[in-house]
This record gives structure tokens, C-alpha cells and sequence, in this order.
């Protein structure tokens, strides 16, 4: 019993760093999200009388189930995450652990403003204008957005979403608005054109991620020391775009015109969107402008009746205006824990970290398809990220796993698209969905490391539901053995042996008479 306890001890002193561990990316995961959404303004407005849309057009939107988010941008040159690394000082925002003011107060009169972040370690620091120099030697010659829509195709994804203009302020289209776009760099190649006409081939719903902050556009009337800085210490000053303190400040009259022109900049480029590519299903709004709360100058921006006028059917992310048409979710940390009351999705990334290329490593399949699952069994969509290479093709890292997704897609798919969460009566022990008379079960292996896939055999699984129904048939997706089970007093209890089952989870097909 002595030898078991210490035995017992040591197996805990060992695991517990890499819990705890675990537990502090997890918290710097959340504080760093949360610091990103106040720095780009995204707030709810629970003031706002607007209603979530109701336009026929729409309604494709909670049956999705399953969707691709593509980051790319002039940052994949340098093969780093997209805006961020040009805001100086994001490791102090994010850290769990910060400098005393005293060693923030040495940092800004060495003018030190990256300190503490691990680009100092690697060499990558850079300033925003050496960030937007990028779009010099932004030439995607291998670019094909076809296959990027073709492969969530196969994976059997109802949507994709496109950056068309990050917070960095480039734009892949020719805008006629602002002069940091591809009408001034490549020749005026429009990827948002080639982009939704590849989603129009393959049948796919077109969404477009557009930015409210645009720092580029801002560069003369913003700081580029990250906002967490500011609110968590003194005396911080205002760094420009060569990450110089600034010496003099814009009178009131500057930085109302300023307002202005972003307000009309804005409207522009959204109206460019709305207005060129025939149908548009999402808009995928990332905070707001870069206009204060109440100014004037929102009169001459973009308004949701504008929006919808351009685009009737068109569903509405939430992050520009302060309402929307649905909850977003983002990072692992937000995977939804219960059912969601209306619509809602969660954006996550196959990299770990990162939503460009960043050549971080990427998730398992199986841990993917796990989120997958937690997600329709709450309601929710899962917007999965994929970063293109400077070329603009997927890694062949990338590629391996939407193979996988679309091989159990393909067995699995009626489980996703087009289902919902159980009804109050009915629970399981086991994330599961609904559609009609099907109830179905999500058996997913165990994924504690996300990067690690899970190894065969599997362990048997034991599963149960609970219903008020009685049970037509039940069978395994995709394979054609019999599933043992029993049925007593409302619980169906369902024996899942090891042998038959699959890496990447397999689903239970719960039919009720």
C-alpha cells in the first residue's frame, strides 16, 4: 500500500507541469483574445433593437454545420501571422506573468518595445512599415483559389470564408479605395474574384472577412504599442509606425476629418464587396472602425440597412456594429459546453498557434473532428482555419488533413450538415445531434495532445441515450456490423467493441420509430 501511495505521488509530480502547463497557455489564450477584441472594438450592443435576419436567403446558415476560414495576406511572405507581430509589445499584453512599471519604464526610454517577445529570440521583430513592405514581394505565382474551395468541397464544408482585407490593411481585390490593395501591386489580380467564382463552382456558400480597423489606412492617428500596455501602465507613449514615440499630437479638427475619410473608406471598399461579385452569403465583419463610439462620422459609414439593401439575403457577423445574426466563438478555449439558443459558430485553427502560415504545427484530425462534434451537438457551426503559403497553396501538412476530414465527412456527413442539438427530453452520454427521426451519437476517441493522433485499437466504448422513443434500428456509419445494445425504462444503452472502431470517431445512427 506505502509502494502504491508513492507510486501514486511521483505519477502525479510528474504529470502536474504539464497541467499546469496546459492550464497557463490555456489562460493566455483567453486573455489574449479578449485583449485583441478590445483592441479592434468588438463589443455587443445590448442596447441594439435589431433582429436576428429572417430573409429565406438565409436560413441556410444554422444547417451548414461545417465551414473553411482562409487567413492570407501579404504576412504569409514572412510566414507570419497575419497584422499582429506589427503591434509592438503584445508578449507583456498577453503574458500571464508581467514586468513591474519600473521595468516598463526602462523599456520606453530605451525605446525596447519589443521586450519580452520571442521574435527578439529569433530575429523576426519587425516594425508595421517593414510588416508592409511585405506587399512588395506578395507575387502568389502557384495561387489557385479553385483548389482551396475545391478541397473544403471534398471535406465536406457547406462555406468558406476569405480575408479579403485583414487589420494590416491590404486588400486582395483592386479597390478604387485607399492605395494599399492589388490595384497598386500585382498588377490588379482580384483573388476575391477568383475566390468566389471557385465557391460558385463547387456549390459552396461565399463568405467574406472584412476588418473595421484598418491600421494602415490609420497609421498617422494611432499607436502601434499594443492596447493592453496602455491599460495596464503609465507614462506609455504613442508609437508610430516605425515604432518611434511620437512628439506631437492631432488637434481635434485632424482627427475629425480623419473620421470622415475612414467612414467614407470604409462604406467604399464595403460596397465594393457587395456590389461586384453578384451574390454574397456572409460578411464576416473583425471589429469596428477606427472611429470613436458616437462620433458623427458613423452617419457617413456603412449601416446594416445599406447592407441589406445591397445584399437581402445576407447573414451578418456581429463584430462591426456590436449585433448581428449570430454568436461567434473563437479558439479552442470557446468550444461551446452547451447548447446554444440561436445561431452560433466557432472559428478555430488547424494550426497551433496561428490563423496565417506560420509552418507552426498543425491539430490531429481526430481533435478537429472532436470540436466538430461538441459544436453540432450545441447548435453551433465549426469554422476551421487554413493559412495558404506565400505561393497561396495549402501545405502539404494542410492537405493531409483535410483528406482526413474528407474521408470521415464522407461516411459521417449526415451526422453535420443539416442536424441540431438533442431536444430537452432526450440526452446522451456522448456529444450527439438530431435530424427527423435520427438521433446521432458521436463516439470520438480520446485526443489529449491536439497534435498527436490517436492510436489503434481504440478502447471499447460504452454509450447511452436517453429518450421517450422507441428504437427503430441503430447501426455504425459507413460500416456494416452489427451493433449490440439494449433498451430499458427510457435509456438505450449501446456497446461500440474496439475492434471496429475508427481514429478519427466514429457515429452511432439512432433511428426512432
Amino acid at each position: 500500500m506505502k509502494k502504491a501511495f508513492i507510486l501514486a505521488v511521483l505519477v502525479c509530480s510528474c504529470c502536474s507541469p504539464r497541467l499546469w502547463a496546459q492550464k497557463t497557455k490555456n489562460r493566455q489564450e483567453d486573455e489574449k483574445v479578449k485583449m485583441q477584441h478590445a483592441q479592434i472594438g468588438i463589443t455587443e450592443d445590448p442596447a441594439a433593437s435589431y433582429k436576428r435576419t429572417t430573409h429565406p436567403g438565409a436560413q441556410w446558415y444554422p444547417r451548414a454545420g461545417f465551414g473553411m476560414f482562409i487567413h492570407w495576406g501579404i504576412s504569409s511572405v514572412k510566414e507570419l501571422d497575419l497584422s499582429w507581430p506589427m503591434m509592438a509589445g503584445t508578449q507583456i499584453g498577453w503574458s500571464a506573468h508581467k514586468p513591474s512599471q519600473d521595468s516598463m519604464d526602462r523599456y520606453f526610454a530605451a525605446a525596447d518595445f519589443f521586450a519580452g517577445h520571442r521574435c527578439k529570440l529569433n530575429g523576426t521583430c519587425l516594425t508595421p512599415n517593414q510588416y508592409w513592405e511585405q506587399a512588395k514581394d506578395f507575387k502568389p505565382a502557384s495561387c489557385d483559389p479553385d483548389q482551396w474551395v475545391k478541397l473544403a468541397k471534398e471535406a465536406g464544408m457547406q462555406y468558406v470564408v476569405l480575408t479579403t482585407r485583414h487589420h494590416d490593411g491590404f486588400a486582395l481585390w483592386p479597390s478604387k479605395y485607399g492605395d494599399y490593395n492589388t490595384r497598386n501591386y500585382l498588377g490588379g489580380r482580384d483573388f476575391v474574384k477568383e475566390f468566389v467564382t471557385a465557391c460558385r463552382k463547387y456549390g459552396l456558400k461565399v463568405g467574406l472577412y472584412y476588418s473595421g480597423p484598418d491600421w494602415y489606412f490609420n497609421r498617422e492617428f494611432q499607436s502601434f504599442l499594443y492596447y493592453g500596455i496602455g491599460r495596464d501602465y503609465q507614462h506609455v507613449p504613442s508609437v508610430d509606425a516605425s515604432l518611434k514615440a511620437r512628439t506631437t499630437v492631432k488637434t481635434v479638427p485632424e482627427q475629425q476629418r480623419h473620421y470622415e475619410k475612414v467612414a467614407a473608406y470604409i462604406k467604399g471598399q464595403v460596397e465594393e464587396l457587395l456590389t461586384n461579385y453578384g451574390r454574397i452569403d456572409m460578411i464576416w465583419f473583425d471589429g469596428a472602425p477606427n472611429i470613436p463610439k458616437g462620433n458623427a462620422a458613423w452617419k457617413h459609414c456603412i449601416t446594416m440597412d445599406r447592407i441589406h439593401e445591397l445584399q437581402p439575403g445576407i447573414v451578418v457577423s456581429p463584430r462591426f456594429f456590436g449585433y448581428g445574426d449570430y454568436k461567434t466563438l473563437e479558439g479552442d478555449k470557446s468550444l461551446p459546453s452547451v447548447k446554444q439558443p440561436d445561431w452560433a459558430e466557432l472559428c478555430a485553427t488547424i494550426a497551433d498557434p496561428g490563423w496565417g502560415y506560420t509552418r507552426a504545427p498543425l491539430k490531429s484530425a481526430a481533435y478537429v473532428l472532436n470540436q466538430l462534434a461538441v459544436c453540432r451537438s450545441n447548435n453551433t457551426n465549426f469554422l476551421l482555419n487554413f493559412g495558404p503559403t506565400k505561393e497561396g497553396v495549402f501545405s502539404a501538412g494542410m492537405i493531409s488533413r483535410l483528406h482526413e476530414i474528407a474521408a470521415w465527412m464522407k461516411v459521417n456527413h449526415a451526422a453535420v450538415t443539416g442536424t441540431h442539438a438533442l431536444g430537452d427530453q432526450e440526452q446522451a452520454s456522448v456529444p450527439a445531434a438530431a435530424r427527423g427521426r435520427h438521433r446521432y451519437l458521436f463516439v470520438m476517441p480520446a485526443v489529449p495532445d491536439k497534435l498527436k493522433a490517436p492510436a489503434l485499437p481504440l478502447a471499447p466504448e460504452t454509450v447511452t441515450f436517453k429518450t421517450t422513443g422507441a428504437v427503430a434500428a441503430i447501426k455504425l456509419l459507413g460500416k456494416n456490423v452489427p451493433v449490440a445494445y439494449t433498451a430499458k425504462d427510457g435509456i438505450v444503452t449501446i456497446r461500440i467493441p474496439a475492434g471496429i472502431r475508427s481514429r478519427n470517431g466514429d457515429v452511432v445512427d439512432l433511428l426512432l420509430k
